[in-house]
């Protein structure tokens, strides 16, 4: 199941440094020493808390002004990916996915909603699920959703994103997007060479909904683009099925990564964030932002280096902050875990840029 990032960087995980940032920060829940996404409805975040001694993780919210709390629903063998919306009535709801069995071993993935404003519990988004496929990284905006579904499995995953209205009857047809590029020549970043081919080991690591727009971070691999691995920041546009890509980059043995995406006033935002600290990655990691009409984009001053969850409304930052890898949640003996954080930063500086390419925002590998 693709929601963990490179083994090669998983055991350096243990043990990092933190870049301090400039802007003042606040520690608002601990998402219990490793990596969780985290999502943000009107200063309410949602978020996946692990719980080492069961090796579990408990669907975690934390309301404005409150204390982090678990909700009462069953815990899962991997993070939930959860996503904060609105129903088709404005009601604040989230939407996740829910695994069964342990770690290395769980037996399907399907998608359920939870109404923040009623006391329903939680359902099954039965117009959407599949018994028979994993059913993962869903996200959720005015009654819509958009949600990632795997036809294989491991490297094979072969993802694919639909979306759907949830009040859709079950016989209707989802609306499939681009999702992941199928196909990718070396020339689209400037190698010389204009081979093309498919890509492979294709994963979606991140979907976020805002109006007619679905931002995505999605990863694959190509022989003739440089690094390990190729990740992308890309928008979608639900309305025509329309895809434009962001920013692109290619990891290392450094662990190069994007965390988001999430949407505010018309931009979309996300973070550059490395594995490992090394000295390169200090310049390189921050947040950035590109306004959707112009096409323009602005870059955040440096921040911490490991950003694994990260949700900008504006006038908040919400980081999750050296958090572990979920691989190393299979080691055995059981790790010491870091003490990671969800901090809500105010924003920092932010200046005019130009997009992101490999010459002036990629570190060494």
């Amino acid at each position: 199941m693709p929601h963990v990032r490179l083994g090669a960087v998983c055991l350096a995980a243990i043990a990092f440094a933190v870049s301090p940032s400039s802007a003042p920060a606040a520690t608002v829940a601990l998402p219990g020493g490793v990596e969780t996404a985290v999502r943000e409805y009107r200063g309410t975040i949602v978020f996946s808390e692990y719980v080492q001694a069961e090796r579990r993780w408990y669907l975690g919210v934390r309301d404005v002004g409150a204390s982090q709390r678990r909700l009462a629903v069953a815990p899962s063998p991997v993070p939930f990916q959860a996503d904060i919306g609105t129903d088709s009535n404005g009601r604040p709801q989230l939407i996740y996915q829910r695994c069964a069995g342990t770690a290395g071993a769980f037996s399907g993935c399907d998608l359920f909603v939870f109404s923040l404003a009623a006391a329903t519990g939680e359902r099954p988004v039965r117009n959407a699920n599949d018994q028979s496929r994993n059913d993962v990284i869903p996200t959720l905006w005015r009654g819509r959703i958009a949600w990632t579904r795997e036809y294989g499995s491991g490297k094979d995953a072969n993802p694919i994103v639909y979306t759907k209205l949830l009040t859709a009857p079950r016989s209707q047809p989802s609306t499939r997007m681009p999702g992941v590029p199928g196909r990718r020549c070396a020339q689209d970043v400037g190698v010389v060479e204009p081979s093309c081919g498919p890509t492979t080991s294709r994963r979606v690591e991140a979907l976020e909904l805002w109006g007619d727009n679905l931002g995505l971070i999605v990863r694959y691999v190509f022989g003739g683009l440089p690094g390990i691995s190729q990740t992308e920041v890309r928008v979608d546009r639900v309305s025509d099925r329309s895809a434009r890509e962001i920013d692109f980059l290619a990891s290392g043995l450094n662990g190069q990564s994007f965390a988001g995406p999430s949407f505010f006033s018309g931009r979309v935002a996300w973070y550059r964030a490395c594995a490992v600290p090394e000295a390169g990655c200090r310049t390189f990691a921050g947040p950035w932002r590109h306004r959707l009409s112009t096409g323009t984009y602005e870059r955040g001053t440096p921040g911490p280096i490991r950003v694994s969850g990260f949700a900008d409304t504006g006038t908040r930052l919400y980081e999750a902050i050296d958090c572990a890898d979920p691989s190393i949640t299979e080691l055995k003996p059981p790790p010491t875990l870091p003490a990671c954080t969800i901090a809500s930063i105010a924003p920092p500086a932010y200046s005019p840029a130009a997009r992101p390419d490999l010459a002036s925002a990629q570190p060494p590998t």
